[in-house]
């Protein structure tokens, strides 16, 4: 039985919108698969549900992290007798640093003030 590997990317995306562009993502590279019935679209999208679930659930109710805070989600995935598996997930969040993003906005100003 032909096993398929492979890994999706979100790309960076707000908190608030990693679902609809996994989603999006995992659809898009999965397409001709399904497209040739290797592969069953409710299968893969029973999967993606089950994964945003449990990403929703670290991601917004036990660490809280905000709506506009950056994440990157990278899937490893299998796909083996029609079957779409995840075995592997890969989260970073990237959260909006106040006094970095005013430090050095201050000082982008003051050389350009200067030239």
């Amino acid at each position: 039985m032909e096993v398929i590997e492979g890994e999706i990317r979100t790309g960076p995306v707000r908190s608030s919108g990693y679902a609809l562009k996994l989603r999006r993502v995992t659809n898009a590279a999965l397409r001709n698969m399904v497209k040739e019935g290797k592969l069953s679209a409710e299968r893969v999208n029973e999967e993606l549900t089950k994964l945003n679930r449990v990403l929703y659930s670290y991601i917004v109710e036990k660490y809280g992290i905000p709506k506009d805070a950056v994440v990157n989600v990278t899937v490893k995935y299998a796909v083996s007798g029609g079957q779409f598996s995840v075995k592997g997930v890969s989260v970073d969040i990237y959260e909006r640093d106040e006094i970095l993003s005013k430090n050095v906005t201050e000082g982008v100003m003051k050389e350009l003030a200067a030239q």
